[in-house]
């Protein structure tokens, strides 16, 4: 009897701890679900980030890491007194705006014409995505031999027309405008099928009542269309705009950053100080300046998305 007394309390205990853990997991059930996936976060994200930070504070140098020491800022002051930084920042900003805006006024008006009832369209939309998922260094290489000066295909097509040859890549004048060319014959399709996806999904409600009011094809288009498109046409721009900043393929394997650095982007400099010349903390700076800018265009672009338009 005396035993029995003695190991009730203790089952009672042992029952109340487990109750006690069973209840603290079914409070921290999602904490404890999505904790392996930030700790897999934690190594591939926050611990890169910050030895970029880091590196970036330091003198190290890519073929002397024995030498390494603390210098603060120096890196994020000096690197504006270098001439193709400012020059790869513009360089930059002026291959992702025009190749963007181009293929969003070229997609779109596929898309628009995509949204018909066009006889072949599924063929047409198969041919059309063959350059978005072929690989960028085989287009690179392929564009290359039609930049050709000389055999180029661009310049024997000039030539029938009885214009004059043009030094595609090989002209600081035209290094950028030749690359905005391929990037735009590559990515157009994906633009296309994004803004395709948002008019197959608009009301037709408001086409309708526009139709019976006797609206023309351009109102419909200005005043329906494109409100109502806009949320779309935002996505499209984010996700653009990110990859079109950092392109980094067709630069280096068309112009690799020429000639005399006239086609020079940002990723490239930073690529070319990292591994090239091997100014490793000049590079991790000019990294988080240019992701800076990557994240700056892209809190303006959200701000527009979430903007209130009127009709």
């Amino acid at each position: 009897m005396t035993e029995r007394v003695a190991s009730y309390p203790a089952g009672r205990v042992e029952s109340r701890r487990r109750g006690s853990l069973s209840g603290w997991v079914d409070r921290h059930i999602a904490f404890l679900f999505s904790l392996p996936t930030g700790v897999l976060l934690l190594g591939l994200v926050a611990f890169p980030v910050a030895l970029v930070l880091w590196t970036s504070l330091t003198d190290w140098y890519l073929y002397t890491p024995e030498l390494r020491r603390f210098v603060g800022l120096v890196n994020y002051v000096t690197l504006w007194a270098d001439p193709r930084w400012p020059s790869a920042v513009w360089h930059t900003l002026y291959f992702a705006g025009a190749s963007v805006t181009l293929q969003l006024i070229l997609g779109l008006g596929i898309a628009l014409l995509f949204n018909r009832q066009l006889a072949g369209r599924t063929i047409y939309g198969s041919v059309l995505l063959l350059p978005t998922i072929a690989m960028p260094t085989a287009i690179s290489l392929v564009w290359k031999v039609f930049f050709d000066n000389t055999y180029g295909l661009l310049n024997h097509a000039l030539g029938s027309l009885g214009l004059g040859p043009v030094e595609w890549v090989s002209s600081p004048e035209w290094a950028i405008p030749s690359l905005v060319l391929v990037s735009v014959w590559q990515h157009t399709p994906f633009m296309t099928l994004l803004l395709l996806a948002g008019l197959q999904s608009l009301p037709t409600d408001p086409y309708e009542a526009a139709r019976i009011d006797g609206a023309s094809g351009w109102r419909a288009f200005r005043h329906i269309t494109l409100p109502l498109l806009r949320a779309h046409i935002a996505v499209a721009l984010i996700l653009r705009s990110i990859f079109a900043v950092k392109e980094f393929d067709i630069i280096l394997a068309i112009t690799g950053g020429g000639p005399e650095f006239a086609s020079e982007t940002m990723n490239l400099n930073i690529y070319l100080n990292a591994f090239d010349y091997g100014y490793t903390a000049q590079a991790a700076a000019r990294g988080v300046v240019f992701f800076a800018l990557i994240l700056a265009i892209q809190l303006v672009l959200v701000r527009l998305r979430s903007r209130q338009w009127s009709y």
